[in-house]
């Protein structure tokens, strides 16, 4: 009987170490590259990893699918490049001398921005270095012989943060986000988080997908993350 309870009590101490088992031992960690979701579902690291987002269509069937576009860019490309444009999206743009051409342009659900004299443009899955490229040479096409353009994001899509957080809700997407950076956002962990793993949703080109993700795993906008309750 003495044994059997001992076994017992010797099973549960392994169990409880197991849960109690979060990021103060086993630290975040992601190899040169950056961590994320791939198209098919498994969460990867290191130089050849690719978020889901960037490397699926850009719509389906049910129409498109903010916020990137089909490019297969890894992470570290991505955060070397910063925020890409996308669906919901609002930009800020200027030309020097042109009050007419300035202003504030939502990026529409197809991914375009309608502006004078350019008219509609595809805008997403580019950043707004390459926005202010492009619209320059719209624009030198018969309308300004040399224009100076400005592209600033000024409201992105948050992400959304919900469980044993402190403080849950939604926030303002930041680019090069993983998943224990959007936690320290909602001010930390609550006392009775599980700080090994949670959960991520998103929507892409295969619809609405949760999948349980390592805390260096990137964020993007839109993504709701939820962080689990331990068990004991």
């Amino acid at each position: 009987m003495r044994l059997s309870f001992c076994f017992i009590a010797a099973f549960l101490a392994l169990a409880l170490s197991g849960c109690v088992d979060d990021w103060e031992a086993r630290g975040p960690h992601a190899a040169p590259g950056g961590m994320g979701i791939m198209a098919d579902g498994r969460v990867a690291d290191g130089p050849g990893t690719v978020s889901s987002i960037t490397q699926l269509p850009a719509g389906n069937p049910a129409g498109p699918i903010p916020p990137f576009g089909a490019r297969g860019h890894n992470n570290a490309y991505e955060f070397g490049t910063g925020y890409r444009v996308g669906s919901g999206d609002k930009l800020q743009i200027r030309v020097a001398g042109e009050a007419d051409l300035s202003g504030e342009f939502p990026v529409d659900a197809s991914g375009a921005i309608s502006l004078p004299y350019v008219q509609s443009v595809t805008v997403a899955g580019m950043t707004t270095p390459q926005i202010e490229a492009m619209i320059a040479t719209r624009l030198r096409q018969g309308f300004l012989r040399d224009p100076q353009v400005s592209v600033q994001a000024v409201s992105l899509r948050p992400f959304f943060i919900l469980g044993e957080v402190t403080t849950a809700g939604s926030y303002p997407y930041q680019a090069g986000l993983t998943v224990q950076q959007a936690i320290a956002l909602a001010a930390g962990f609550g006392p009775r988080a599980d700080k090994s793993i949670v959960l991520l949703t998103r929507r892409d080109a295969r619809g609405t997908i949760t999948t349980k993700v390592p805390l260096a795993t990137q964020v993007f906008p839109g993504d709701i993350i939820y962080v689990r309750e331990r068990w004991f």
